[in-house]
């Protein structure tokens, strides 16, 4: 009798998991939602496009880019830690947009890229290396400001750090994304911006001057850069970076899947040549490997956003 019951137990549960089962092998059976917590035009969202048109070709479903900006990317970002974690609502990130209020409520899939920004200025500030622009900004403290894609963003983290690392001073400008940052440092009614590589045609036109790269290594795609620490900033070394998450709890089996076909779609040409233009290079990593570099970032810029307000 007992052993009819546990059976009986058994075969209920299995009945239960079925529907699960399938649709997670059937995955994805209806459009995917990516939301770029950004405005259009932006880094997040040239990739969220560039990686749903290859996903839309391996999956034949509609992928659908859903820009939901504001707070540099945090809110975008917590509303897709509250979404079913189903596999149907994804999230391009990038720095600043996951913050210790929303970290636990996401699941790593993939890195996409992890690129150096640029330090760029204005053609009309009188410097043209990094030593210059910090010897300028200590002659003229707080004359100079800085613009950003939002508080908390790469651009407004990058210029703390290195405000901090050379005892400079500049006054910051917020935007609510990268396009109105970059649009009036162009205007010249900024001086300066840490921005993403994805601007440097502006650079090759000679509307703004890149004083050097932030990585600890010079770019390969741009090698004639030097780096801010060979300008005189030893141990300056902070990237952007770029990556596919999905709420938390989504099953295991969805998040391997959705992070082994971005993989494969970064190795088509065409998308290497896309990052490419954009100064990166595809940069894939396990759930697990990106869980951890997600917690290491996260809790340095904790920790430097919480230093500058002591």
């Amino acid at each position: 009798m007992k052993q009819r019951i546990v059976c009986t137990v058994i075969a209920a549960l299995l009945v239960m998991l079925a529907p699960a089962v399938r649709a997670q092998d059937a995955y994805p059976a209806r459009p995917v939602t990516i939301v770029v917590p950004f405005p259009p035009a932006g880094g997040a969202d040239i990739l969220a496009r560039l990686i749903g048109l290859k996903l839309n070709e391996k999956w034949g479903q509609p992928i659908i880019v859903d820009n939901k900006p504001g707070a540099a990317g945090v809110i975008g970002a917590s509303s897709v830690g509250r979404a079913n974690p189903d596999g149907y609502t994804l999230l391009m990130a990038a720095s600043g947009a996951v913050v210790p209020d929303n970290i636990k409520s996401l699941a790593a899939v993939t890195l996409v890229t992890a690129p150096p920004y640029l330090l760029l200025v204005h053609k009309s500030v009188p410097v043209s290396s990094t030593e210059e622009l910090v010897d300028y900004l200590k002659a003229h403290p707080g004359e100079l400001n800085f613009a950003s894609s939002g508080f908390g963003s790469a651009s407004h983290l990058l210029a703390e750090l290195f405000m901090q690392m050379t005892g400079t001073k500049m006054i910051h400008v917020p935007y609510k994304g990268i396009g109105q940052a970059v649009t009036d440092l162009i205007a010249g009614r900024v001086s300066v911006l840490f921005g993403p590589p994805t601007i440097v045609s502006y650079v090759e036109s000679g509307e703004l001057k890149a004083l050097a790269v932030t990585s600890h290594t010079r770019s390969p795609l741009f090698p004639k850069i030097p780096t801010v620490e060979e300008g005189g900033v030893p141990g300056y070394d902070a990237t952007g970076w770029y990556g596919l998450l999905a709420p938390a709890n989504t099953p295991k089996e969805i998040v391997d899947k959705i992070g082994k076909d971005v993989a494969e779609a970064m190795t088509v040409p065409l998308v290497q040549e896309r990052l490419a233009s954009m100064g990166a290079v595809p940069s894939p990593t396990s759930p697990a490997e990106f869980k951890s570099f997600i917690e290491g970032d996260t809790k340095k810029w904790d920790d430097l956003v919480t230093s500058t307000q002591r």
